[in-house]
């Protein structure tokens, strides 16, 4: 308990303080590299004074002159900052439009480039999903969570197409993440963070050069399906629950 305590004060001083930097730092940098470093910097703070150790496994080498579309499962906060960590290349985050609105998070997250996308709003969500794709041919990889929201109940849930498109859209090869004991250590809408081993995999990467709209639920189907086995769950996807359906 009291590392626990410790662990969210060190969050809300880092974050305050990292966030402001963060923020200022477009005054200097419009490419954002300087807030991916900042976000590094953070999630190794934050998880070191948590007692959380991050065992990193790749099942395939990367290239690292290429761009990915990486796509993880949602279980927990502690995902974001693992990803920050264990993601080997210069990426962006996609992220739902609501966290730009948070004061001093949302405004570092702009200022990191970092991609928002207006569920609610279709036209505008595809405009996001061309800028993203854009952005890819040009070079950059984005991080997507392509559940879309942090599950309840721990089981992985159905993928939402989005991703997809714009992995497709850009020719960019998806690779599958898988992240287990994030649940655990921080569920849903817990304060604290207790001490222990979180797993991040990284699957062999899925091309989509080539492919076109009619590929696309294969292709979600098979990305799922690595998920999911790196996880150690089912393939096929259960139906969702009742609090996952109403996300």
């Amino acid at each position: 308990m009291i590392r626990a305590v410790i662990a969210l004060v060190t969050f809300v001083v880092y974050t305050l303080v990292l966030a402001a930097v963060a923020a200022l730092s477009g005054l200097w940098d419009r490419s954002g590299e300087t807030v991916l470093r900042i976000g590094r910097f953070w999630s190794r703070q934050v998880l070191a004074a948590s007692g959380v150790k991050l065992k990193i496994e790749h099942h395939a080498e990367l290239d690292p002159s290429r761009p990915y579309v990486f796509m993880c499962n949602h279980a927990s906060t502690i995902d974001v900052w693992a990803a920050f960590i264990a993601v080997p290349v210069s990426f962006r985050f996609i992220a739902k439009k609501q966290l730009a609105r948070i004061p001093l998070f949302g405004w570092a997250m702009a200022a990191g480039r970092m991609i928002f996308i207006d569920r609610q709003n279709a036209v505008a969500a595809r405009r996001s999903i061309e800028e993203a794709a854009r952005r890819i041919r040009a070079g950059q990889s984005v991080v997507i969570f392509p559940e879309g929201t942090r599950t309840r109940d721990g089981k992985l849930m159905p993928f939402k197409k989005g991703g997809f498109h714009l992995a497709i859209d850009s020719g960019a090869a998806i690779v599958p993440m898988a992240i287990s004991g994030s649940r655990a250590l921080m569920p849903r809408k817990a304060m604290l963070i207790q001490a222990g081993e979180v797993r991040l995999q990284f699957g062999e990467p899925v091309p989509t050069e080539g492919l076109g709209t009619a590929d696309r639920e294969r292709t979600l189907k098979l990305v799922r399906e690595r998920v999911a086995e790196m996880l150690g769950e089912p393939a096929t996807p259960a139906p969702p629950s009742a609090e996952n359906a109403a996300q």
